[in-house]
């Protein structure tokens, strides 16, 4: 997101300057960093969520080829970061492969791939994520755990396709956050972005993976029954935060964006 888009959003978003480290600190303990990831600063664990990895292969199938390349920049993000913050481990917050049915030949390949990318740097822990049937199969090879959810430093991490909020922090995914922002004239950029409720307690990740991008949290209100964890009061109080660059940008909540998108869209259609 370019500068001239933080101007003609739907409300020009203030820059924080409550920066700590190399990310946004939502919460004591809790920094988001640009591209998507979140730091658990307490035992300098490493969140991600929601890469999709084989998601070309599952297109391929349905007649659409595109190339297959985010499996690499994926890989290189989290290597930065491994470079930049020095994390005891990562963990990825569900649905680190994409097909439900079977595992299918570039899955198992790129996932394999990946995994030998971070062995000897740092240890990888898995959530299940409702993409990730079979995953097992692969990361058994490889000695990665595949868990339900993890708890560190008393932050609740899970995918969120499932459960219920237990009044912990919790870190999830499954969404795949985004806004689209439209200018003057129509024009529009969609950028994803990083959700957060106070009240709750919750941070949502966008999405890692470049292909299933993301949701947008504003024109689409049937995000808000996305996950069960969130099904009472959906997403209104949320908070979305992008990144400029390595700028944060906070936004009013998500039921503030509606409202004015709607009255904007209102005004459009008068005669």
């Amino acid at each position: 997101m370019d500068g001239k888009w933080s101007k003609v959003c739907y409300a020009r978003p203030a820059l924080s300057n409550d920066v700590s480290g190399v990310g946004y600190r939502v919460v004591r303990g809790v920094e988001i960093l640009p591209g998507g990831a979140a730091l658990l600063t307490e035992e300098n664990v490493l969140v991600v969520a929601d890469m999709h990895l084989g998601v070309e292969a599952a297109l391929e199938y349905e007649g659409l080829s595109i190339p297959r390349v985010q499996t690499k920049k994926i890989a290189d993000y989290i290597t930065g970061l491994i470079k930049t913050v020095s994390p005891s481990r990562v963990v990825v917050a569900g649905d680190l492969k994409h097909n439900f049915s079977r595992n299918l030949t570039q899955e198992w390949q790129d996932i394999e791939r990946f995994v030998k990318g971070l062995s000897g740097r740092v240890s990888l822990e898995a959530i299940k994520g409702n993409h990730d049937n079979y995953l097992g199969l692969i990361l058994r090879e490889h000695g990665v755990p595949l868990r339900s959810e993890v708890i560190v430093s008393g932050v609740r991490i899970l995918h969120g396709h499932s459960g219920r909020l237990d009044g912990r922090m919790t870190i999830m995914g499954h969404i795949h956050p985004s806004m689209r922002l439209r200018d003057g004239i129509g024009a529009s950029l969609k950028n994803q972005c990083f959700l957060y409720d106070k009240g709750r307690r919750v941070l949502v990740l966008p999405a890692l993976s470049l292909v299933a991008y993301g949701t947008d949290v504003i024109g689409q209100p049937s995000s808000d029954r996305m996950s069960p964890l969130l099904s009472d009061g959906g997403l209104s109080d949320f908070v979305p935060i992008a990144f400029s660059g390595d700028k944060p940008l906070r936004f009013p909540t998500v039921g503030e964006m509606r409202g004015i998108s709607q009255a904007r869209d209102t005004r459009a259609s008068a005669p």
